[in-house]
């Protein structure tokens, strides 16, 4: 019986050292992750001092609701080697501003940034006038309304308002706000599926999270012929890529 406390007693004090250990690597990744995003901000604000310094506007700054600098940089690759007559955005912000950009770098193309909400979708028309892109995108209001896709209703955008897009070469999917559902844009794949364009590029944002993760395995089982390629960004994000 004494070994046996000893025993248990030793398991126990382990596990209580694991579990400290555990806590004190968990406080010093939130301490470097804090430190690299402080550092990604300086780093952004330098490169808009000296926009403004040549000339420029200040561009908005990324991560949080904007989308982050590693997503901005796979959208700016997709464009480059795409070469994207017709670019669709869900939700507009900062991307939207990077992708005219690289659209007016290529000398050809269009964005169709769909917007839930007004106000920002506003702001974001305003921002593309500061940059001069606005001739290279057009920013469209879709309020949310309760749709039925594969016999379950949801929240998503009014699809009246973009029902004429087709032909759409690359699709980021970073929008609409999950405060009403986890998976409410689950319905985006499944909606532009047949408006794509064989080779299409399909970026979803925040593929980490649990919700966007489960949409990503039913629309693997439903679209089986696509590529999928989860992207280790700071938020996660999917490349689906439509078969040849």
């Amino acid at each position: 019986m004494a070994t046996t406390s000893v025993a248990f007693g030793l398991f126990a004090a382990t596990v209580a050292m694991l579990a400290v250990a555990v806590l004190i690597l968990n406080r010093k990744l939130r301490r470097l992750r804090s430190m690299l995003r402080r550092q990604e901000r300086h780093v952004w604000e330098t490169h808009n001092v000296f926009r403004v310094l040549q000339g420029g506007a200040p561009l908005p700054v990324p991560g949080g609701w904007a989308s982050s600098t590693d997503l901005l940089g796979e959208v700016l690759r997709a464009v480059a080697s795409r070469q994207p007559q017709l670019v669709v955005e869900l939700g507009s912000g900062l991307s939207t501003l990077v992708i005219a950009a690289a659209l007016r770098t290529n000398g050809a193309g269009r964005l169709i940034s769909i917007d839930a909400d007004e106000g920002y979708a506003a702001i974001t028309r305003e921002q593309l006038q500061r940059h001069a892109l606005a001739d290279w995108a057009e920013i469209r209001f879709a309020a949310l309304k309760d749709m039925i896709f594969e016999g379950i209703t949801r929240p998503w955008y009014d699809t009246a308002v973009f029902g004429d897009l087709k032909d759409i070469d690359l699709l980021l999917i970073d929008g609409p706000p999950t405060f009403l559902r986890p998976d409410i844009r689950y319905p985006a794949l499944p909606f532009f599926w047949n408006r794509l364009t064989t080779g299409a590029i399909v970026l979803l944002d925040d593929a980490a999270r649990p919700a966007e993760q489960g949409m990503a395995k039913t629309w693997q089982k439903n679209f089986p012929h696509a590529r999928y390629d989860y992207l280790r960004f700071e938020k996660g994000a999917l490349r689906v890529t439509t078969p040849l």
